[in-house]
């Protein structure tokens, strides 16, 4: 079992290794998930590679951000220099990336960023396919979902253990990017899930409060079930925390895990004074033990303060002192040979790796005067201070003719010489090239596609899909959502057989776990009655596939696709694809250029998607709906704002959707979209349903109107994220 801590720069890298740690996974200055991190140099990595491979440990790269087209260039330039000096693992959230890295750099491990959702088998077996060797499973999954991803895959897991929690679903946030334009996706969450706010139940609101916002994860009371469940690498949170942190965190966490393989589960115990080191360092107001063990409940949240816990400066300063002021050194043994005429040899070992360099120097000439000594050659070789390497005299043997010369210089150097072979020793030998692709598609004009008059509708309840066939409007493809009440056969035949719908497809939930799974399996008969399937997820993706599904399908926009790799990779899985949210005018213009565009939509009316979230509104309000309700939620921010909240029973998830809807209405009507239009209709009335469908028929046929809505957004149609 791997354990692996965070680092936000170097000094924190020497106390993860220095307190224990196995691996450590740290950002550079490039496609990293913690933007405002400290992160690492390039140099910086490189050294960090080469210290820990010498005390038998492992460094992993963050790339887990999406990549755009403008900046995809950049990745595998970027990645050569660590790939050569051993980069033991990358983690990944951009599909273009994953691909584009497995090609270029075979040898380098990819692992599956927790951005990625993955949220069971399916989705696993998916990436394990494409060249991924583990994942970072969703942090909403419970023990037993990740043992059978585990069991089923056999692939590497990697799950967290102690730190910050996210309350939506990594990968599927776009909270902080539509309130401010800083992505979570892009490294640079402002975390307004941290904010107070008040929960609308039927228009009666609550107090203010923090509902948003989880405490942080606690583990290292129940580590020998996570330990028996053969999880393969447990990973401490914390990259943006101070060095005091990483290695305080680290040194208890490998205590415990160090004792379970000790003495076993029956003796683990943890101290009541190692519980208090650890609340004493940056703790967000309690503890709690993740999702391992609960769908969901109130006392994973921090209600009343999302503040952190004061620090313990006594605590940090004897961490300061025991891992970040001292440099481990590992031994190595020294032997020296010194012969008249002859280079001079020396051969450095390091007996705990395993290895061993020789290499020569100057040669060794006739002394006239003052000849050189065995002694004073020793003492220059015991020289390591500036190295990760120790000696002692006893460890080195110097075999040296009488009467030569040797300057002290070149001993100095030979020695430096010797060092330098053994840390290159340590590279593993597949590194020395990689295969460097030119990344960028041929340019040209978009290809114009969408041609047809008609509509692309999204649909969420049975009031909504009853206004829209009353407007009798040309609709190219309608998407009913999996769940909707009132879904049957008789329905889909309804508006199969409809002369204004060309075809239906059933919209798939946007979290997919085994549960889920199993509920969609069992109702197939009937959902494939649809003429396809939209896909919010790999997990749903790759379950139609191994069920050998026929018919069409569609990935919608919390697939994403930024760069023209992925969109390469999207075309030959499904049949069409959504634009991101994310995104401005310009950057789609970028994506699509020179590509065969068609199949692609972009929404041009709804609310967007904020947070898809395992924990529930209305039980943190006090009352689990179960099988659903008639009640309508919405949070309440500072400044009056109402964000709706649709409750999801059947899969037991929650959206939280945008306080305005996005309005692309002035693109569409000029004529500047370039991807079908799709009408998003979630939380609104029949009434509202029809009016917003009416003004998009009416104008689009030249009729001079207003929007039926006095606000809207235009997300980031201009504005875009970093």
């Amino acid at each position: 079992m791997e354990l692996l801590a965070p680092a936000g720069n170097y000094e924190g890298f020497l106390g993860a290794i220095h307190a224990g740690a196995d691996a450590v996974y740290l950002g550079g200055e490039k496609f990293g998930a913690r933007a405002y991190a400290d992160n690492f140099t390039g140099e910086e990595i490189c050294r960090a590679i080469c210290y820990a491979h010498i005390f038998g440990r492992k460094v992993y790269l963050t790339v887990n951000t999406l990549i755009k087209e403008s900046e995809f260039h950049e990745l595998l330039s970027y990645l050569e220099p660590f790939y050569k000096a051993g980069l033991d693992g990358v983690i990944v959230q951009d599909l273009g990336a994953l691909l584009a890295i497995r090609s270029a750099f075979p040898a380098l491990k990819l692992h599956a960023s927790t951005q990625m959702t993955l949220t069971g088998y399916y989705g696993a077996a998916y990436l394990k396919e494409l060249g991924a060797v583990r994942i970072v499973p969703a942090r909403e999954l419970s023990l037993e979902e990740i043992c059978d991803i585990k069991n089923r895959t056999g692939l590497e897991l990697e799950t967290f253990i102690h730190g910050a929690m996210c309350y939506c679903y990594s990968g599927q946030c776009l909270f902080s990017s539509i309130l401010g334009g800083r992505s979570g996706n892009r490294g640079r969450c402002a975390q307004p899930c941290r904010l107070p706010y008040r929960i609308a139940a039927n228009k009666k609101v609550g107090k203010e409060q923090y509902p948003l916002s989880l405490k942080d994860m606690c583990t290292i009371s129940f580590l020998p079930k996570l330990l028996q469940a053969g999880i393969t690498s447990f990973k401490i949170e914390g990259r943006m925390k101070k060095p005091e942190y990483t290695a305080g965190v680290t040194a208890l966490y490998r205590k415990y895990i160090d004792l379970y393989y000790e003495k076993g589960a029956d003796a683990y115990r943890v101290s009541e004074q190692d519980l208090n080191k650890l609340n004493s360092l940056y703790i967000r107001s309690q503890i709690q033990e993740g999702y391992y063990f609960r769908r969901n409940g109130t006392e994973m949240l921090t209600m009343s303060s999302p503040a952190y816990n004061g620090n313990d400066e006594g605590l940090l300063a004897s961490i300061r002192k025991q891992y970040l002021e001292e440099i481990l050194k590992q031994p190595v043994i020294m032997r020296a040979v010194f012969k008249k005429g002859e280079s001079a040899r020396l051969t450095v070992e390091c007996p705990a790796r395993g290895l061993a360099v020789t290499v020569e120097g100057e040669t060794v000439a006739a002394a006239d005067n003052r000849p050189i000594t065995e002694d004073n050659i020793k003492k220059g070789l015991l020289k390591l201070g500036n190295t990760a390497f120790c000696a002692k005299a006893e460890d080195i043997s110097v075999l040296a003719e009488e009467g030569i010369f040797y300057s002290l210089k070149a001993v100095n150097e030979l020695r430096r010489k010797g060092t330098e072979a053994l840390e290159k020793a340590f590279i593993p030998t597949d590194r020395k090239q990689a295969a460097l692709q030119k990344l960028s598609m041929a340019r040209g004009e978009p290809e114009a596609f969408w041609q047809t008059k008609g509509f692309r509708i999204l649909i969420s309840t049975e009031e909504q899909l009853q206004a829209v066939l009353a407007e009798r409007v040309q609709i190219d493809i309608l998407y009913l959502e999996s769940d909707m009440p009132g879904l049957s056969g008789k329905m889909l035949s309804a508006c199969r057989q409809n002369p204004y719908i060309s075809s239906v497809l059933i919209a798939l939930p946007p979290i997919l776990r085994k549960q889920d799974v199993e509920i969609l399996s069992a109702s197939f008969s009937l959902l494939q009655e649809a003429d396809g399937f939209l896909v919010r997820n790999l997990e749903a993706l790759s379950w139609l596939r191994r069920r050998n599904y026929t018919g069409r399908i569609l990935t919608d926009a919390g697939i994403y696709c930024f760069n023209k790799r992925t969109l390469t990779f999207l075309k030959k899985q499904a049949a069409g694809f959504c634009l991101p949210y994310e995104l401005n005018q310009k950057e789609i213009r970028q994506l699509l250029d020179g590509m065969d565009a068609s199949g692609a939509e972009q929404v041009v009316y709804g609310r967007i998607p904020l947070m898809v979230t395992a924990n529930c509104i209305a039980k943190t309000n006090g009352r689990c709906v179960k099988g659903g309700s008639a009640d309508k939620y919405a949070l309440k921010d500072r400044y009056g704002k109402d964000f709706p909240v649709a409750i999801c029973c059947r899969h037991c998830y929650n959206i939280i959707y945008n306080s305005l809807p996005l309005s692309l209405h002035e693109k569409f009507f000029a004529g500047r979209l370039k991807a079908a239009p799709r009408l998003q209709f979630t939380v609104e009335s029949g009434q509202e349903t029809r009016s917003v469908l009416r003004y998009f028929a009416d104008t689009r046929q030249g009729t001079d109107c207003r929007p039926p809505y006095e606000e809207y957004t235009l997300g980031h149609e201009r504005r875009g994220v970093e």
